[in-house]
């Protein structure tokens, strides 16, 4: 059987920082949000990629370009090369709140943060700009998408596809009803509807009697190591997707105790979580093979999803547990 698909992803952002509520206050840009810069040393993207590279993975990163509004280009063109330089892969992640900056009074929030918000036509409109931003910024032209806050609709897709986009992967089961606007579909695995393909973010199904059956996505921040590994290997025994989508962000590994970032501190134990799972999948590049998305045809997506499976794996309960007590000690 042939190894299964493991996809690393990052979304690489900048924050508003609580400029919208206030206006003395500016958005928190590269230094934090993206390179995760205390003391003189970096915790966001270096050191992501600086613990890929140890295990021979490369990453993929959906970098936002709408920052622009108000940073400028070369913050973003910035970030883009020292992805390229390290060979990982750049695709498209788009925050349209930044449209705000463009106003005369950004706090009225005219503009809305989620895709879905805006009807068919704007949304192409938006996706040809930020397309071309990323482009300008010395990215190879970009084939996948994802939508911040999962933000997606039917309409995105469409105006994604008018676009040159061959990929999305913004729909997440556990965020369905809420800001991802995409219909239950019950995807767990790559699919193909109507020759566009959708890339979910793996979910699996907690149950630990507390609280009701819900799915979780395989975010760094949000589950276990034990429980990554167990949903890794559901997916190699024939139990799982055979294209498994990790999610973290540029920030994953900082802790911030305010809005602009004065007070942070390194999240030590998720920077071990993704060593341990790095770890993991290089040791076992028999049964897992970490894959980018640049350079994929349709015919390898349509490969790719031929024999799909879309079971969400379930949690045994203790494992669950055993993350609200690390969850826990994190916040005190």
């Amino acid at each position: 059987m042939l190894p299964i698909n493991v996809f690393l992803t990052i979304d690489t952002e900048h924050s508003i920082g609580g400029a919208f509520a206030d206006p003395a206050l500016k958005p928190v840009g590269n230094d934090k949000r993206i390179y995760g810069r205390i003391g003189g040393r970096d915790y966001g993207i270096p050191l992501q990629m600086e613990i890929a590279e140890r295990f021979g993975l490369k990453l993929v990163f959906f970098v936002e370009v709408f920052n622009r509004h108000f940073f400028g280009a070369d913050e973003t063109r910035r970030v883009v090369e020292s992805i390229l330089r390290r060979g990982h892969d750049v695709q498209l992640h788009l925050h349209p709140n930044y449209l705000n900056f463009t106003l005369a009074r950004p706090q009225d929030l005219t503009c809305s943060d989620l895709c879905a918000d805006y009807p068919l036509a704007r949304q192409t409109e938006l996706l040809a700009e930020a397309r071309e931003m990323l482009i300008d910024c010395g990215a190879p032209s970009p084939t996948a998408f994802r939508a911040g806050c999962f933000g997606a609709d039917e309409a995105t897709l469409k105006a994604l596809a008018v676009n040159g986009f061959l990929l999305d992967s913004s729909y997440n089961q556990a965020f369905l009803g809420g800001p991802c606007r995409l219909p239950d579909w019950g995807l767990n695995d790559l699919a193909e509807r109507d020759g566009f393909f959708e890339l979910p973010v793996t979910n699996f199904i907690e149950q630990t009697g507390l609280r009701p059956r819900r799915p979780m996505p395989l975010d760094i921040n949000g589950v276990s190591f034990e429980e990554m590994r167990r949903v890794l290997a559901a997916a190699r025994d024939g139990a799982g997707p055979r294209n498994v989508t990790v999610i973290l962000h540029s920030f994953s590994f900082l802790k911030a105790y305010d809005v602009q970032y004065r007070r942070a501190r390194p999240r030590r134990e998720v920077i071990r979580r993704f060593e341990k799972l790095c770890r993991f999948l290089g040791e076992n590049a028999g049964d897992f093979s970490v894959r980018t998305l640049d350079g994929l045809t349709r015919n390898d997506l349509a490969e790719m999803a031929r024999d799909r499976c879309d079971t969400f794996p379930p949690m045994p309960p203790h494992l669950s547990l055993a993350r609200f007590g690390g969850q826990l000690l994190d916040r005190l």
